[in-house]
């Protein structure tokens, strides 16, 4: 009996044990490690639960050991958490990036995209990512509708160039406002990639007007990693590139260039036109070429000259922190050498975020990034290609040559290599951003920010060429120097209120004084005539020849600003932002603009007559419109500077200074672009398809131009504000999940972008006052501001008659200067006009941007295998080849130069496509071969990639590991020939690259 109420005993006693009820508490964190307020915490299957406060915290009673908290919040996928021992929770939401309701960063704060009233697009990090480069714009690319991307420079260290809904303005500059962690950056390639957590992009007048001032060709905001509570956790990121020529166009080879020689001498051999002998074609039985031509001593020169690239980057990040004090921290290294001889690109940087809470209502942050590059850049033309494959680089006994012998010495007589060796030149950069950020509670729903940056950077530029190089001679050597210091300061008060009245009105006030500093300091110096070139230009100072310039700019923006978004009943939204700036660049008189905006979105789906639908999951329309602005003017433009001009007088140097050519206009004032948005945010079937549509118009006044003056003002130009022009277009993003389950998810995510650019005003008008073409500078009423002004082709005439009888040789016609020339095998030009003749009046304005470029991607996650594939599309683009057209690039068809093979015109192959060549004369009109399509389409991104299973991991103790293979650059299809349809000539050869890469987190 004792035994058994013993039993009873200590049975009761350990169920009153399990059910005893405590207390616990915790922190709820986005991916990035930023706090989320308003996270619902639901014991489950009960009623009870709790939501975070401000700074992501909450506290829950009455549980107990073995229930189970749901995590729920807006864009971000639910979680179940079972409480056990602890009673403190570090939980961490990840963001739903198919649901419309996710997270996104906006001007000075975050929003729940559900809750936006602007065009905000985010990047899919992981997609971005996905590209291994230090160029952070080409990571960009494809990844947001209206953002256009095109290839800078593909060189080491190499930029692209950020389009956001079209080119607004002429002179003022079209690069968007880059926002790092809430502080403004020079350049976005300054950025660690491996360091970046969200990325998103403000396209309207709505998103953009917080930014004001700096904001009219767009903002991109990129935030970085932030340290998470919990125990540190280690990250290594490790990966090498290879990196091959890519192309889509064949030289001629050896055999071929000696018949293109064959024909073009027979071209000119008139009145017979017969073929002449190889030793005459070939300039005679001594020339090099044609003793090379016989020894069969032929030269690839893009064997010769280019190499395979590499990349290896290795980044190593810490994480972690105590519930106070929160860190995050990054070292990175990336070391990548160029196709050509010389090029490399060398970066290393340093990252280091933290928060440190200090009590319940204060805490810091501080942002920090060092980083240090070195560039090394040829020096050389990149038009070696083009060389006679019948001369070479090196002679007999494997030595450089200078100069190459033969008919290709009429062009570029000095070896591409020899002046690759005798030259240098390089960029070292050193820069450092402190961000320093208090945060401070003055009430409940009320709290105050201050947001400060120090940021400097050092940039050292030196290039020599030596005694020998071919720009060198005649100096005995020439080197330039360049030091160059760029420091900016900017000090932000942020106010921050918000309330609820009820359940159905909710406020949100945002004021904020910003003060922002740039001083630019350049010293450069030159010398030549050199004793010897052992120092390159670290040896400037024993130059024979010295001479020193400085120069040195500052400006100054002031802004005030305040933005008040309104909630209600969670239906419908409205924001209201205005901004005041005063810009230092302009007048004393003209230094201030002023830019509201306002926007209203209307949550349908959350309408009584949607409330059941199966269909539609989500449906916003929105609808803005407000005016931005852009003073990118160089400072001191408004003012009459005078420059430096020393003169001897009386046997002595006196300095002296004269005016510019270009005369000061103080009038000058804001560009403002004013902005109407109408679009459409939609999701279907559970959001399995979700998406969104926008209509944007955009007209920018008061445009920067630069104009012609008479020579008797004594100033060539002057700049007004009297151009205007105007962008619209429309943009879709489409996401479908075709399929999700525990073993696969395959998805399919779209875009695309047109855009019409065009010109209303150019900044001069015709006797009545009418805005006119200003042909000299290539500006168009009605066309766009990017455009190839051009004769038409209309094919190769086929007999003399036909030539002679057209109206190229009809008098008045100015297109054909020498009518000896015109016959079968010439350039047909068509008439336009149809007058008869074909004279300046028949050319035509083309415009040169794409009529609609977009992105087509999809992934495939199988257990624990990845796929993507990524493909960008660029349709209806207009470009310049000079390789069809111009004669260093082979184009004019004269046998001097090698060149991209063509189907060109002779007596027995008739070509429609291309003239007929000559050795003496480049065919008349052979510009207008060069205006070609453009259009792509391009396999981006193929990548691979293997993460170990979990139970492979606990035993490894790490937390994941994940081996990749990415294919960049795999394919193009395009009719554009070149290295790429974004390379010309002389550019830097694109490449096509495979990377092998290693995720490992401890």
């Amino acid at each position: 009996m004792k035994s058994l109420l013993l039993s009873f005993f200590l049975c009761f006693a350990g169920i009153s044990i399990y059910a005893q009820s405590y207390e616990i508490k915790g922190t709820v964190s986005d991916a990035s490690g930023l706090p989320l307020p308003g996270v619902s915490i639901v014991v489950k299957n009960t009623a009870k639960g709790t939501s975070t406060d401000f700074d992501g915290k909450f506290t829950l009673s009455d549980v107990q050991n073995r229930e189970i908290l749901v995590f729920s919040f807006l864009g971000y996928t639910t979680k179940e958490i079972a409480i056990g021992n602890s009673n403190y929770l570090n939980v961490t939401l990840n963001e739903d990036t198919q649901s419309l309701e996710e997270v996104v960063v906006v001007g000075y704060g975050t929003q729940k995209k559900a809750d936006v009233t602007g065009a905000v697009s985010k990047v899919e990090i992981d997609k971005a990512l996905a590209v291994p480069t230090s160029n952070v714009s080409e990571m960009l690319r494809g990844q947001a509708a209206g953002v256009q991307i095109t290839l800078g420079s593909a060189r080491p260290g190499g930029t692209s160039n950020i389009l956001i809904r079209g080119r607004n303005s002429i002179r003022g500059g079209n690069d968007p406002l880059i926002v790092l962690d809430g502080f403004p950056i020079e350049n976005i390639n300054d950025i660690n990639p491996d360091d970046i957590a969200s990325i998103e992009v403000l396209k309207d007048a709505s998103a953009q007007a917080i930014y004001g001032a700096r904001a009219s060709n767009g903002v991109i905001l990129v935030t970085t990693t932030k340290g998470k509570e919990g125990k540190m956790t280690v990250s290594f990121n490790s990966y090498m590139t290879s990196q091959k020529l890519t192309k889509n166009f064949d030289l001629y080879n050896a055999e071929e260039f000696a018949q293109l020689r064959r024909e073009a001498k027979r071209t000119d051999n008139t009145p017979s036109q017969d073929y002449l002998s190889d030793e005459l074609s070939f300039n005679g039985a001594t020339s090099p070429e044609y003793l090379n031509y016989l020894a069969g001593n032929y030269t690839n020169w893009e064997d010769e000259v280019l190499k395979a690239g590499f990349i290896t980057s290795n980044t190593v990040s810490l994480s972690g922190g105590t519930e106070n004090t929160k860190i995050f921290s990054s070292v990175n290294y990336f070391d990548q050498s160029g196709l050509v001889p010389s090029s490399n690109y060398e970066r290393g940087s340093f990252r280091l975020n933290i928060n440190q809470k200090i009590n319940e209502r204060a805490s810091v942050e501080a942002n920090i990034n060092l980083a240090t590059d070195k560039q090394e850049k040829e020096t050389s033309n990149l038009d070696f290609i083009t060389i006679s494959p019948f001369t070479g680089p090196y002679d007999e006994s494997g030595a450089l040559v200078k100069l190459l012998a033969g008919a290709n010495a009429s062009s570029s007589a000095v070896n591409p290599l020899w002046n690759i060796r005798e030259s240098q030149n390089e960029i070292k950069v050193n820069f450092y951003n402190i961000n320093l950020v208090g945060n401070y509670k003055l009430a409940k729903n009320f709290s105050y920010k201050l947001n400060t940056l120090i940021s400097r950077k050092f940039i050292d530029e030196g290039s020599y060429i030596s005694k020998i190089h071919s720009a060198g001679v005649n100096l005995n050597g020439i080197a330039d120097v360049a030091n160059t210091l760029r420091e900016e300061y900017l000090i932000e008060n942020i106010l921050n209120y918000n309330v609820s009245i009820g359940e159905d009105h909710k406020f949100d006030f945002t004021a904020v004084q910003s003060a922002n500093q740039i001083k630019t300091s350049k010293t450069s110096s030159n010398g030549t005539g050199f004793g010897n070139d052992l120092l390159g230009f670290d040896g400037i100072t024993n130059a024979l020849n010295f001479k020193v310039t400085r120069i040195e700019e500052q400006k100054r923006i002031l802004s005030f600003l305040g933005r008040a978004r309104y909630t209600l009943m969670d239906k419908y939204l409205f924001t209201f932002t205005a901004r005041r700036d005063g810009a230092s660049v302009f007048s004393e008189n003209k230094k201030w603009g002023f830019f509201p905006a306002g926007s209203v979105a209307w949550q349908i789906h959350k309408e009584n007559f949607l409330a059941n639908s199966e269909t539609i999951s989500q449906l916003k329309a929105r609808v803005s419109y407000g005016s931005v602005g852009n003073q990118s003017l160089d400072p001191y433009t408004t003012l009459g500077v005078v420059g430096n001009y020393p003169y001897i007088f009386g046997g002595a140097i006196v300095g002296g200074n004269l005016p510019g050519t270009v005369l000061p206009n103080p009038d000058l004032t804001w560009e403002t672009s004013t902005t109407t948005n109408v679009g459409i945010d939609f999701g279907l079937l559970k959001n399995r398809i979700t998406g969104s549509v926008d209509y944007y118009d955009t007209n920018t006044t008061d445009l920067l131009t630069d104009i012609t003056l008479g020579g008797t003002s004594g100033f060539s130009s002057t700049i007004t504000n009297g151009g205007e022009s105007k962008n619209s277009g429309i943009e879709v993003l489409l996401t479908g999940q075709i399929v999700k389950n525990d073993n696969f998810n395959w998805s399919i995510s779209a875009s695309f972008t047109k855009n019409k650019n065009e010109l209303i005003k150019s900044g001069i008008v015709d006797i009545d006052g009418a805005p006119k073409d200003d042909q000299a500078r290539g500006r168009y009423i009605g066309k766009s501001i990017n455009n190839i002004r051009t004769l038409v082709f209309d094919g190769i005439f086929q007999t003399d008659e036909e030539a002679l009888a057209s109206p190229q040789a009809q008098p008045g016609s100015t297109t054909n200067s020498d009518l000896t020339l015109l016959k079968a095998g010439s350039i047909r030009v068509k008439d336009v006009n149809g007058d008869g003749i074909v004279n300046d009046d028949d050319n035509i304005v083309i415009n040169t941007d794409p009529e609609w470029y977009g992105s087509l991607s999809t992934v495939f996650v199988y257990k624990n295998f990845e796929m993507l594939a990524d493909f960008y599309i660029v349709e209806g683009s207009t470009k310049f080849n000079p390789f069809l057209a111009n004669f260093n690039e082979g184009g004019t068809l004269q046998s001097v130069r090698n060149g991209i093979k063509v189907d060109y015109w002779t007596p027995e192959n008739p070509s429609t496509t291309y003239p007929r060549p000559s050795y003496l004369h480049a065919p008349a009109n052979i510009g207008t071969m060069g205006v070609t399509d453009a259009s792509y389409v391009r396999l981006r991104t193929l990548t691979m990639a293997y993460n170990l299973p979990s139970a492979v991991l606990s035993k490894l103790k790490m937390s994941n590991v994940k081996f990749y293979v990415t294919g960049t650059n795999l394919f193009t299809w395009t009719d554009y020939k070149s290295y790429s349809p974004e390379n010309n000539p002389n550019d830097f050869p694109d490449t096509k690259s495979i990377t092998l890469g290693l995720n490992i987190g401890l």
